[in-house]
């Protein structure tokens, strides 16, 4: 990838290759609204100024080819595939070869793998995040799974949660492990409002990493420590979710921060609604992010 000079203004127009300090792009990731036709929410999202989703839509029924096309017609592309958990995905070569067939098919780069066992606790309840042993057996897989995929040109992302900064093995955090451990090829999907729940200031992260960032995830949250204790089972529980913009990150110096560093896209994510339904979640995260100055 070709950089340019971040002494350009943010409002220069670079044909081609990404901007160090270019204005960023909206996208999103989930907020879906069921009962409604996909592509009526797609196109509602698309006008709202969004211009990619973290997803494919291999999910859609219908003619692959047709799907695709429509959804490209309303100028939006797909940036990621995601997969089955990391060990099921290394143990099922079928499941594998559809992976990146979809990859090619969409023309994604990136494929999101994840499900390590230090997030056990998302589904088992806070405190259970593996072991030392099953997170080396995590970064082995990982490390398979990057090789693989780069031998077919794909990028593998890491979607980060706020346990791979609390759970520490030998003095040292799993995320340590990871960036010390895996190929460097693995991207970090880095989602700031997760990074904040672990401790973490997400500005100053991102910095640390800036040689592994890859896709950006941009989530807010009115506390930090309640959303640890997030259970699954539990929906009715407020866990601190909130529309990006309204909570306790410093939404401004995130987009600052990625603009600096290259970031094209804003991913924007939440996963519960507060008080807005998701169109308004999802037009509320898009106008706050505009009135940083960092969005197109």
């Amino acid at each position: 990838m070709i950089y340019c000079s971040y002494r350009r203004s943010v409002t220069d127009v670079c044909k081609g290759v990404t901007c160090i300090g270019s204005k960023l792009k909206g996208a999103w990731v989930g907020f879906d609204q069921p009962g409604t036709d996909p592509f009526d929410t797609f196109a509602q999202y698309a006008k709202m100024g969004y211009r990619a989703m973290d997803s494919d839509i291999a999910w859609i029924p219908g003619d692959k080819a047709e799907n695709r096309r429509r959804f490209y017609d309303l100028g939006l592309i797909c940036l990621c595939s995601w997969t089955p958990p990391m060990k099921k995905l290394a143990g099922d070569e079928a499941a594998m070869k559809a992976v990146i067939e979809n990859a090619h098919f969409y023309d994604i780069q990136n494929i999101n793998i994840g499900w390590s066992s230090v997030i056990d606790s998302f589904g088992e309840g806070y405190g259970h995040n593996g072991t030392y042993d099953s997170m080396m057996e995590d970064i082995e897989v990982m490390n398979a799974l990057v090789g693989r995929l780069s031998a077919e040109g794909l990028t593998a992302q890491y979607h980060n949660h706020y346990q791979e900064f609390t759970v520490h093995y030998k003095g040292v955090s799993v995320m340590d492990y990871f960036l010390s451990m895996i190929d460097p090829a693995l991207k970090v999907k880095l989602d700031v409002g997760w990074v904040y729940v672990g401790g973490l200031d997400p500005v100053e992260y991102m910095e640390k990493i800036k040689d592994r960032l890859g896709l950006l995830h941009v989530k807010d949250f009115t506390e930090q420590i309640k959303p640890r204790y997030l259970v699954n089972a539990q929906k009715d529980e407020d866990f601190g979710f909130t529309a990006v913009g309204t909570g306790k990150l410093d939404l401004k110096a995130i987009l600052a921060k990625a603009s600096e560093l290259g970031v094209e896209y804003a991913i924007v994510e939440q996963d519960r609604m507060r008080n807005l339904s998701v169109s308004d979640s999802m037009l509320c995260a898009f106008l706050n992010m505009k009135e940083t100055g960092f969005l197109e």
